[in-house]
């Protein structure tokens, strides 16, 4: 089966932004579905996302609630799928293995519009306070697998990434140096509300001025 011929390409980026993210594909029934499910914080990034999949999805993001198990605190979160469809198997195929989210060795031939990137970012990725520098959560992948994605930043967007060790865990790291490649090609897709998760590199040098 092709990677999700019923789908625009706009709609192929994000998939794949998004499984590299915080989303979920589950297969209740016969066919994959998508989910997405982000903190009330994140609402408008939710409702950016259902516009682009409104087509596919099964009703407009609406409220969940959800106790935390520990503190028993009651924590809201906006959410929406699309239908079960054959086309989300294909994803099921590519980023899934025994339940377990993965990273194929061929990612990168899915993985390669500004698009899924920018999307990869506002989903896991955060700024250093510090310097002008990224980091993306990607502690659910193995090792081998973030040194896949390394590659595939380096062969498909021309971003020398590195891995950090935080903790017991690895991350991706994007130094500043890569930091204006990066902007060049995915500042036009960041939406306002997650612009401080990729400030523009005068707003960082007038914050220092001003400490």
């Amino acid at each position: 089966m092709g990677s999700g011929t019923c789908f625009t390409e706009e709609q192929k980026s994000l998939i794949v932004g998004t499984l590299l993210g915080d989303g979920s594909l589950e297969k209740r029934w016969k066919n994959a579905r998508l989910r997405i499910d982000h903190a009330k914080e994140q609402k408008a990034y939710v409702f950016w996302k259902y516009r682009i999949l409104a087509n596919v999805a099964t009703r407009e993001p609406h409220i969940l609630y959800e106790r935390d198990k520990r503190s028993g605190k009651i924590f809201e979160r906006w959410y929406f799928s699309t239908r079960g469809m054959p086309e989300l198997d294909f994803y099921q195929n590519l980023f899934y293995r025994n339940n377990r989210k993965i990273i194929r060795e061929d990612i990168g031939n899915y993985f390669a519009r500004p698009l899924s990137l920018a999307v990869w970012l506002m989903d896991d990725g955060y700024k250093r306070n510090d310097c002008d520098a990224l980091r993306l959560s990607t502690d659910c992948f193995s090792y081998e697998e973030q040194q896949c994605l390394c590659k595939c930043l380096k062969n498909n967007f021309g971003i020398h990434a590195v891995l950090h060790k935080k903790n017991n865990t690895w991350n991706i790291y994007i130094p500043s140096s890569e930091m204006s490649n990066v902007r060049g090609q995915i500042s036009a897709y960041i939406i306002p509300s997650l612009e401080y998760k990729l400030p523009p590199r005068n707003d960082l040098v007038r914050q220092r001025a001003t400490r």
